[in-house]
Parts: structure tokens; sequence; C-alpha cells
């Protein structure tokens, strides 16, 4: 057999070879090795339509996503009777695409829940909140209390004149606003409580004595604080945000009672994140996240957490009950009958 003769440059050009073959092995194992699945993987995400005022529903997402930087919540903010709109309309080109569903419009859970779009979820933190403010399958549990009261500008109106009761607040007239039903879904629900009670008097009475109408609670109040208004029928976490800042006002638990809101926290059934919705609810019925909202002045739900400074506990509150399945129902009815009134 012939011995081949050894060739330097034939055996340089092999080494060469197995250096590149051995740094390309190398680089592999970087990309997909034990180092690549080191890597923090991108967050999850929850889209959460809502009610609660913006400034108020981001400064809540961000704080549960500093506990949870796994899960970052993208928030599609409007009132009530719009995200309720915006809910039917998806409904109809192929489903509804939010993963959390948080209003003021609690009647709307109802008719969510009828149509099976709703997804149960009991958690462990509902323990702790009242049988009335949670729907017993878990489709739907309050995640904040926000009360309808009349609010008073102390300098244009003493605080011994104003009105103590709903039954007063319209003889204050072109004096005296409130918030639109066709965009605000506790005003929607205020409505719903006071024709279900008594007719459309009330509302009959209002128009004929100049009682205003603007868009929201947050509209309702700037307006009282900006001194158009002496009274307003607003709720009482902006105005107690507006106290705390300085302005002249002053809130009058009214002698019927308020219209507490319970607004629920709940799962769309079509959530394509189910574990991520769930934390975010765990979260609002923490303790923790309740104690959040207290500081921005909101009623907890919960009864292991102290309410605001200077304001009652939910046990504490005198309230007008609130007819969420006959609202639900007839809720078609009851705004084309107050715009009929009280905007044309």
């Amino acid at each position: 057999m012939k011995k081949r003769a050894f060739d330097p440059a034939a055996s340089r050009k092999v080494r060469s070879c197995r250096r590149a073959f051995l740094l390309l092995i190398a680089g592999a194992a970087l990309a997909f090795g034990p180092d690549a699945r080191a890597q923090p993987k991108a967050p999850s995400r929850v889209l959460l339509y809502t009610s609660v005022p913006q400034e108020l529903a981001t400064q809540f997402a961000r704080a549960f996503e500093k506990k949870r930087p796994d899960i970052k919540v993208e928030i599609y903010r409007a009132g009530s009777t719009e995200v309720g709109a915006k809910l039917a309309a998806e409904r109809e080109v192929g489903g509804i695409r939010a993963d959390l569903l948080w209003l003021a419009d609690a009647p709307i859970y109802y008719e969510l829940r009828r149509r099976g779009e709703l997804l149960a979820y009991v958690s462990p933190e509902s323990k702790a909140i009242p049988a009335d403010l949670k729907d017993p399958k878990g489709f739907f549990t309050a995640g904040r209390l926000i009360n309808m009261i009349i609010a008073v500008n102390t300098e244009l109106l003493p605080l011994a004149q104003a009105p103590r009761s709903w039954k007063e607040f319209p003889d204050f007239g072109k004096r005296a606003v409130m918030g639109n039903p066709l965009y605000s879904g506790s005003n929607f629900v205020t409505v719903a409580a006071f024709v279900h009670k008594d007719g459309w008097g009330w509302f009959e009475r209002a128009r004929a004595k100049g009682v205003a109408i603007v868009r929201g609670n947050s509209e309702a109040a700037s307006a009282l604080a900006g001194k158009e208004f002496a009274i307003a029928m607003t709720l009482d976490y902006i105005i107690t945000g507006l106290i705390r800042k300085g302005a002249p006002l002053a809130i009058v638990w009214p002698a019927e009672g308020a219209i507490s809101v319970p607004s629920p926290i709940a799962i769309l059934k079509g959530t394509k994140n189910p574990e991520g919705a769930k934390a975010f609810v765990d979260y609002v019925l923490s303790r923790e996240g309740q104690e959040f909202l207290v500081k921005q002045e909101v009623i907890p739900v919960r009864g292991d957490v102290a309410p605001p400074k200077g304001q009652p506990s939910a046990a504490q509150i005198k309230f007008l009950p609130i007819p969420y399945e006959w609202a639900a129902e007839n809720a078609s009815a009851i705004r084309e009958r107050f715009e009929k009134i009280m905007l044309q």
C-alpha cells in the first residue's frame, strides 16, 4: 500500500475547518442551550375593558404588574354604556376581545351571565367579600364600592341650606347637575333605582326645574368645583379626592340612602389567558388591591380593610335597593325614556 505524503497546506485547511465547526457548535449552544432558556419570557397579556377613571385604572394596572411582572394589563377605558356597545359590536364580528370587565353598570353583568359569556371563577380572596356583593357561582364579584351622593360647593351654597334628600335635589333647578345615564353606568343604575321605586316623576320635575345634564360623574364634579353649579349628583370618591386637593366641597349622604354601586370585576368566557385574568381578579379582591383603592378614596368591599379617613365603611352606608335584573331587562327602554324626558 502506497503511503500518502504529508501536505502542510492541506493539514492547515483541515484544522481551520475543524475550528469553524467547533465555533458553529458553540454558537448553537449559546442560542439554544440552557443559557437561552434562562432568558426571561415575554409577559403574557390581558385586555381589560373598564369604566374606572383612566388615571386610577392605569395606576392600578401598574401596581398589579409590579407584583406580577409576567402579566401585562392593556386597558380600554370608556363609559359603561360605550363599553356595552363595544361588547355588542364585537359579538357580531367574531367575538368579544376583552379578557376582563370592570364597570359601574352592574346590570350588564346579569345580561352577560344570561348569555353565557362570563367565566365562573371563585377567587380565594372572595371569602372576605360579603355575600351580597358577589355572584354565588363566581361569575362576578364587587371590586370596589362607589356611591352616588349629593355634593355641595360650600362657597356657593352653605351646607346648612343644601338638600338633605334626593327628593329635594330637583328643587335646586339650574344650580344642580348630574351625569348622563346614556354614557355613565353608575348614573344608569341610579336612574333605574329611582324609576323602579317611584316612576318617572323625579325626572319630569328635574327637567321642569332646569337640572343640567353633563357627560359623566367626573364632569359633574369638575363643574361643581369650578363653581358652575352649587350641587351635583356624583360619586363619593371623586368628590373626596377633590376635597383632599383643597376644593370647597362637601358630601351629603341622602336621607333615603345613597346609590351604592358594587362595580363588579368579571372574566369573559372567551379569554385566551384565563390564568392571567384570574390573577388580576385575585389582586383586585386582595387586601393589597383594596388598600391601593382606599388610597384613591374608594370604599373597599372587604370588611377587613378600613375605609378612607372620614368615610363610612360599606356596612355603615344606608343605601337604596338596586333592581339589577329588572334594570338589565329594561335597559334600552330606561335610556330611551330618560333621553326623551331630560335631553330632548
